[in-house]
């Protein structure tokens, strides 16, 4: 039994409802194929692997960043989207960076120094290319956002747009 604080009552307090909600495998299947792990990047730049399930499952809004460390634009996009992404309640969006770079050793880099602790897709994941055509990048920045559960484009390319989770609840 928990003892409340509010002076000499004798219940318990309510507990607050949690559901788990794990991603869905037609959503895993339809945008990353058989890839299994995503990288995962914590506070203290320490690079991982997180399964597609625990860095997506839960979310309401997966957000598809496409991005190079070469492109101007893009070093000027990232850090806005950090800081957005960075008081974001958790659970409710995940970025995921898909690297537009020529080489692993610059997507490494740009990754591990420029972008917040999101998820990426790995440099050599054949899912990157399927994820890429998906989005249909022809330029970056491009950042698509997706509905977690369905897997439909909400908003084609939010880049320079309000970063609104309201309005895009509104499309679904």
């Amino acid at each position: 039994r928990v003892r409340s604080n509010l002076g000499n009552t004798n219940f318990s307090l309510p507990s607050i409802v949690s559901i788990a909600k794990g991603l869905s495998s037609a959503m895993k299947r339809q945008w990353f194929g058989n890839t299994s792990t995503l990288l995962a990047k914590s506070n203290t730049n320490t690079i991982t692997h997180s399964s597609v399930e625990d860095a997506l499952g839960g979310k309401e809004f997966i957000l598809f960043y496409a991005s190079a460390h070469w492109c101007p634009p893009c070093r000027q996009y990232t850090p806005v989207l950090a800081n957005w992404y960075n008081t974001m309640i958790p659970h409710t969006v995940e970025v995921i960076f898909v690297s537009c770079d020529h080489d692993e050793s610059s997507f490494r880099s740009y990754y591990q120094n420029d972008h917040a602790s999101w998820s990426a897709v790995d440099y050599d994941d054949d899912a990157r290319e399927q994820i890429l055509a998906s989005i249909r990048v022809q330029g970056v920045p491009r950042l698509v956002v997706v509905h977690a559960d369905t897997g439909r484009i909400i908003e084609d390319n939010a880049v320079g747009k309000n970063l609104d989770i309201n309005r895009w609840r509104g499309k679904v």
